[in-house]
């Protein structure tokens, strides 16, 4: 929710955060693939791809190879909103640990890795979706 809210005043959500992470590294991918890799619905990412499409943060296009194909890659635009973006990401972070040691935050990222990894399971064992 703190993350949330600091990135209330760009109209981005954090999940729009994630997609340009997932991105980063600069090679076009397809929209398939990069869902899976974050674990989003594929229902999902198509909206939250056009919000960055239309900022002009990230282009899609046709994969040359398979008109069924999209690929995406972030926009020289897209990478400095990143940038800002991760920016706002350690200042929130910042706040939400102020006064834990080192040893306290790595622990706490420790336990929140388990509880994130536990909110991932429905009741049956069957992954759920968190998306």
């Amino acid at each position: 929710m703190a993350f949330e809210s600091a990135l209330a005043p760009t109209g981005l959500h954090p999940r729009h955060f994630a997609v340009l992470r997932g991105l980063r590294d600069g090679e076009a991918q397809s929209q398939q693939s990069l869902a899976r890799s974050l674990g989003i619905p594929a229902s999902r990412i198509v909206g939250l791809l056009d919000d960055l499409v239309e900022r002009g943060y990230v282009f899609r296009r046709e994969s040359p190879t398979d008109r069924r194909v999209k690929l995406v890659a972030l926009l020289d635009a897209g990478r400095r909103e990143l940038q800002h973006l991760t920016q706002l990401a350690g200042e929130s972070e910042r706040r939400l640990t102020a006064g834990l040691t080192a040893q306290d935050q790595a622990e706490l990222r420790r336990l929140l890795g388990i509880v994130h990894s536990n909110a991932g399971v429905g009741p049956s064992g069957v992954p759920a979706r968190i998306w």
